[in-house]
């Protein structure tokens, strides 16, 4: 714990200071800060690759090809994305990276015994006289019960009964010549997500919308992506033709195919260019919704940096693999980006509050995910990352830049209780240089490479932020409640409560009885506001000490105790002290205390309680 003015004297607070640093250092010897964007996750995959698009199975996107091997044993497709699966059990599907798929020469016509099949655009036909009259095999009530837009039949070689057909909604299979067909799509990797409307809402590359319900299905959902009208908005207005365009609050952000970038700040009637940076197409925008000064742009390979709303625009690829860059999602609190690219999703620091050096430390955070490029990345609030993974689904993972070995805990207790105004916060494993949240500084009274320590600005508002720290060359954001008061007991590392004995201002050692009687002094954080306001960062006076605002209740073994004042701790920064009378007359033996502030209650710790001497 910090001692934030030299030369001021307060016997005992000194050595509470010291026990209390030793707490912190024995309690999270292995809790520190690692270098860069943290690049191990752990993702979960959200739903599976198929459409419940109310055919004769769940459907995907466009197969290009299928065929059988051998003796009819393996059955291979090719996607829309190019990629070979195969198939032995026909469920589960595997990648194929050594086949190909055999010269397409459009639908013809297959001979299969002496049955002849036939695909068209619409259906599967089938004619057992040589032509002359054809059963429609697929079709009812005047639709295909697998769907349209067949591209390829294939007829196993180990019995002319079975046929797969290929087309935009998947793999089809049947075993009694076309009579019944099955999906082969449950687990097919062609789920041709290009982007997240949200983390359950997903525009596929058709344009089509889909949406994860509560049993992690994806179903087909009226509607489009909504850049495409507010695209359609800007170009009736404004006569701009746009290739991307983001909004937040009234500043819009609009890019073109051959690389010109904009900005509107009145809600696109008008638009006001930026100096050319790039010639490539501007395929993907995000602006930060606190801050629409700050922007970023996808542009082919490039990321592209805007923090003066839009006037100039930078490059901050830096060390970015070379790949089409998809998605973008950002912190900007933290200074941390996210991107969807073709060689999967990367995260490197990117400062987005000033023109600050970037990109030299992208982390790929693909290792886990299927091998295929990525084309949206999106951070939610709770703290989750999204990402849509081209042919293989949407997947989610704790974000990494907000989950690293960094916990931000109570100053007292080292507990998960929320804050206070005022109050003292330890962030364990991070040496911390500077803090911030809802735009106001966190002083920081104490840093190491094991923890740090903060105090909560006694302005805070209750509710909760993401407090965003930064070290020497690490960010985080974490998240932080704030409450009216939460009261905290100091500890140290063994349990035992920092209390003084009011008559001589010693630390009570633990051992030792308090007896009947007297007057102790306990120290405490998380009070909360204090009369007069006191600034945040600076030792509280040594003569009369502002007073909590709040009333302060204490019970020993759930009997009321008296409080004789209750203050910030004089020379000290986030401390308080409460004076307590100890009752005349109290049991012997191990007693509980706590302490009470506007309902919420504190640690409870345990007192050594002695009689009254007179009594002996």
């Amino acid at each position: 714990m910090c001692r934030c003015e030299t030369g001021v004297q307060v016997r005992s607070f000194g050595y509470a200071a010291v026990v209390l640093a030793g707490a912190l250092a024995g309690l999270a010897p292995d809790a520190r800060a690692q270098s860069g964007v943290e690049s191990a996750t752990s993702w979960k995959k959200i739903a599976g690759t198929a459409v419940a698009e109310g055919l004769a199975g769940p459907a995907t996107g466009p197969v290009q090809a299928v065929w059988y091997s051998g003796a009819g044993n393996l059955l291979l497709v090719q996607t829309a994305s190019n990629r070979v699966f195969e198939t032995s059990d026909f469920r589960h599907w595997r990648l194929n990276t050594t086949d190909v798929a055999p010269p397409q020469t459009g639908l013809k016509l297959q001979q299969g015994g002496a049955r002849i099949y036939a695909a068209r655009a619409d259906n599967i036909y089938a004619s057992d006289d040589n032509q002359r009259t054809w059963l429609n095999l697929t079709g009812y009530n005047s639709q295909s019960v697998v769907g349209g837009g067949f591209s390829s039949l294939a007829i196993s070689p180990a019995n002319v009964n079975e046929l797969t057909a290929a087309n935009q909604f998947g793999v089809w299979r049947s075993l009694d010549g076309g009579l019944s067909w099955r999906g082969l799509n449950d687990e097919l990797p062609n789920l041709r997500a290009r982007k997240l409307i949200d983390r359950r809402t997903v525009v596929l590359a058709d344009a089509s919308v889909i949406h994860s319900d509560a049993l992690g299905v994806w179903m087909p959902i009226a509607g489009a992506d909504p850049e495409v009208a507010l695209r359609q908005n800007v170009a009736s207005r404004s006569g701009w033709q746009l290739s991307s365009v983001v909004q937040s609050g009234a500043t819009l952000y609009g890019g073109t195919s051959d690389g010109r970038l904009a900005v509107s700040r009145d809600g696109g009637s008008t638009w006001t260019e930026a100096p050319r940076v790039t010639s490539s197409s501007i395929d993907r925008l995000w602006a930060d919704a606190e801050r629409p000064e700050s922007a970023l742009a996808a542009a082919g390979n490039q990321l592209l940096r805007t923090v003066n709303g839009g006037l100039f625009w930078d490059d901050v690829t830096g060390s970015l693999p070379p790949a089409t860059v998809h998605g973008i999602s950002a912190d900007r609190s933290a200074g941390v980006v996210y991107v969807a690219t073709d060689r999967g999703v990367f995260a490197g620091n990117v400062p987005l509050n000033d023109a600050g050096a970037a990109g030299s430390n992208w982390r790929s955070l693909s290792a886990d995910l299927p091998p295929a490029p990525a084309w949206d990345v999106r951070l939610n609030a709770d703290n989750t990352l999204t990402v849509a993974v081209d042919g293989y689904g949407v997947f989610e993972t704790p974000a990494p830049h907000r989950t690293r070995n960094v916990r931000l805990v109570n100053g007292a207790d080292l507990s998960d209780r929320a804050a206070a105004p005022g109050s003292l916060i330890s962030v364990l494993g991070a040496n911390v240089r500077q803090g911030m949240a809802g735009g106001a500084q966190y002083p920081v009274l104490a840093a190491s490479d094991q923890s740090s320590q903060l105090q909560v600005p006694f302005e805070a508002s209750p509710g909760l932020l993401q407090i965003a720290l930064q070290g020497v060359n690490d960010r985080w954001s974490v998240p932080l409640t704030v409450k009216d008061a939460s009261p905290s007991i100091f500890v140290d590392t063994e349990g035992s409560p920092l209390i003084m004995d009011s008559s001589n201002g010693l630390v009570v050692d633990p051992s030792v009885g308090i007896h009947a009687g007297s007057a102790v002094q306990v120290l405490a954080t998380g009070l909360g506001k204090v009369s007069p306001d006191w600034p945040t960062g600076v030792p509280a006076p040594l003569d009369s000490p502002p007073a909590v605002r709040a009333p302060v209740t204490a019970f020993i073994d759930g009997s009321p105790v008296e409080v004789t004042r209750a203050t910030l701790a004089p020379g000290y920064v986030g401390y308080y002290l409460v004076e307590l009378q100890i009752p005349a007359i109290v049991n012997r033996g191990t007693s509980e205390l706590r302490i009470v502030v506007n309902g919420e209650e504190s640690n409870r710790v345990k007192l050594y309680l002695e009689a009254d001497r007179a009594a002996q």
